[in-house]
């Protein structure tokens, strides 16, 4: 182990200088690792990291790509060891190109004070690149230190030490069009890697909540939305550079992931659908391709198209087992949507048994699934089936504090969640109501089974007939955290079935008649919000029904109404998952300024 700790180590990026690149050698290089990037997205992982790593102490392009390969990976698997893995190689490809940039010592400070125009500032074609690559390996950095914590106050911290990223990239901007470029495919590779740098940045930095994007802005970052959207957008069209597949990355990451985790699940699917067209006409076989293929039909509804999708990703490659695993993870959202417990179960315990990003999670959601399985098998296997189901869901909740884990001192903030819920587990005599369906929730997948008719009618008929059930076996009555969060989830059914996919009898018939279902949908949130003191545990669903509310005013043009919702969900503090709520809040309050 520690021989092969050691043959990933670098050697030292600092030592003495190469010989400085002409052109044609600078362009050489970007083919390389044009090259190194086919490999990677045609499976051959490894033939990829070994084509880079040979020239990667002495050749910025080819030791920015070794570190990509290595940045992507970490983000696929949020592995801890691909992670420090990908830390290590960002850090040491930022080390390779501070060799190549324009010195900036006194004297060169000094000759060009007082200068207004940046065409004195004279800089080679070889020296910009230089200065973009070093932003860009600065940039996986910053993305991987919120990979490592998703505590906000550690990403502020890391987003200060980058501000010479930020100031490269503005650098960058600017002799884009200033610079007289010697070569024209230079200065194409340098411009989609300006728009993909710029753009990213300016999206990551836009997204986050207010309170730290004010901090940020304090300490010179902003960030606008739509012109990252727009950046990224023409890095992505630009087929003949290097980087046009990352800028595609970027956008399907943000459009299929990031905004319905983190956001409010405003995507544009038109854009993601074409890129990935895209991609499948030159990499059809592409594991990471397919991937974002299944994510976007399990987006639009089509879970059986997804999960076909998934498996065939799976199927393309074994190098990265790391990689199956963000599969199993989707995998188990979809066929939860589809209520088919067991292989979801499967797929949890798979997670459970081989990826150690999160085990107390893991467990968790394995016992979740286990929970909902049992319904089935109450009805068709015996009590003898039941009780080793129950045993099994016994044990995983006993191991969900046990396995919970740091990172930089702090314990992960969905860990935290499960933790909380595996305590009210066993303070409600070992039963949980509902709890897969509650993560679901907080994973915001109700957008997705809300653009599937007969999951989401069905998700609401088991909501309610398990509502039922407890009420019945309750002596004294369902406690007020069970109950609201009955309410709440009833109400994202309810939501979602106010689209047109949706016919209104079979609406009024699911819902015991109610005469206008988004009627029933807001007073199932007032409800909430107004028995919030007697929560206990699932404190966290009274500012999430204010944040639901204030979706459902702006869904019906009520943005003044909507405001007030935002700001009611803000005055809350300390509860579960707090920081995931904040990013929600952010995101629609710029939805409602945009208005």
């Amino acid at each position: 182990m520690e021989e092969a700790d050691n043959a990933e180590e670098f050697h030292d990026a600092l030592e003495e200088l190469p010989p400085r690149e002409p052109n044609s050698v600078l362009v050489d290089s970007i083919e390389d690792t044009r090259h190194a990037m086919n490999l990677f997205f045609n499976n051959q992982f490894e033939e990829a990291v070994a084509f880079m790593e040979p020239g990667a102490n002495d050749s910025m392009y080819r030791a920015l790509g070794f570190a990509t390969t290595a940045f992507i990976q970490a983000l696929m698997t949020c592995n801890d060891h691909d992670v420090e893995k990908a830390m290590n190689a960002t850090k040491h490809a930022s080390d390779v190109c501070e060799k190549y940039r324009k010195p900036n010592n006194l004297a060169g400070r000094l000759a060009t004070f007082g200068s207004s125009n940046i065409e004195e500032d004279h800089f080679t074609d070889e020296q910009l690149h230089a200065e973009l690559c070093y932003a860009e390996a600065l940039l996986q950095r910053a993305l991987l230190t919120f990979v490592q914590d998703e505590n906000l106050i550690s990403f502020l911290k890391g987003a200060i030490r980058i501000r010479s990223c930020y100031q490269s990239y503005k650098k960058c901007q600017q002799y884009l069009f200033a610079h007289s470029w010697q070569d024209e495919a230079v200065r194409s590779h340098f411009e989609s890697g300006v728009k993909l740098g710029d753009g990213t940045f300016s999206l990551l930095i836009s997204a986050l909540p207010s309170r730290v994007l004010k901090l940020l802005e304090f300490a010179g970052f902003n960030g606008n939305r739509e012109y990252g959207l727009r950046q990224l957008k023409s890095a992505a069209l630009m087929h003949y550079t290097l980087r046009w597949p990352l800028s595609a990355l970027v956008l399907l990451v943000w459009n299929l992931n990031f905004v319905y985790i983190l956001g409010t699940g405003e995507s544009d699917l038109r854009l993601s659908e074409k890129l990935i067209l895209d991609m499948l006409s030159i990499y059809p076989e592409s594991s990471l391709v397919l991937f974002f293929s299944g994510r976007y039909a399990e987006i639009t509804g089509d879970f059986a198209k997804a999960i076909q999708l998934f498996q065939s990703s799976i199927d393309q490659q074994s190098e990265w087992r790391q990689f199956h695993h963000l599969c199993f993870w989707e995998l188990i959202f979809c066929h939860s949507f589809l209520r088919n417990w067991r292989k979801a179960r499967e797929y949890a315990e798979n997670l459970y048994a081989e990826n150690k990003w999160s085990r107390s999670t893991y467990a968790y959601l394995t016992a979740c699934c286990l929970i909902s399985e049992i319904e089935v098998l109450k009805q068709s296997n015996g009590d003898s089936a039941v009780d080793e189901a129950l045993e099994n869901v016994l044990q995983l909740m006993r191991q969900v504090p046990l396995l919970k884990v740091k990172l930089s001192g702090k314990s992960l903030p969905v860990e935290k969640f499960c933790v909380a819920k595996s305590n009210q587990f066993f303070a409600q005599n070992n039963s949980l109501f509902i709890p897969l369906y509650e993560l679901l929730y907080f994973w915001n997948c109700y957008t997705c089974i809300g653009r599937n008719k007969s999951s989401v009618l069905s998700i609401l008929e088991d909501i309610e007939q398990q509502y039922q059930r407890r009420k019945f076996v309750c002596a004294k009555g369902m406690s007020t955290d069970d109950h609201c969060l009955y309410l709440l989830l009833k109400a994202m059914c309810l939501k979602h079935l106010q689209s047109p996919f949706q016919a209104e009898q079979l609406l009024l018939e699911i819902v015991n008649k109610l005469n206008y279902p988004r009627l029933a949908d807001v007073f199932c949130l007032n409800e909430a919000v107004f028995r919030k003191q007697d929560l206990k545990v699932n404190t966290y669903l009274a500012p999430n029904a204010y944040l639901e509310l204030a979706l459902l005013r702006l869904d019906s043009k009520k943005s003044d109404l909507a405001k007030n919702f935002v700001q009611k969900a803000k005055e809350f503090k300390g509860y579960l998952l707090e920081s995931r709520v904040h990013f929600r809040l952010h995101s629609l309050e710029q939805r409602i300024e945009a208005l």
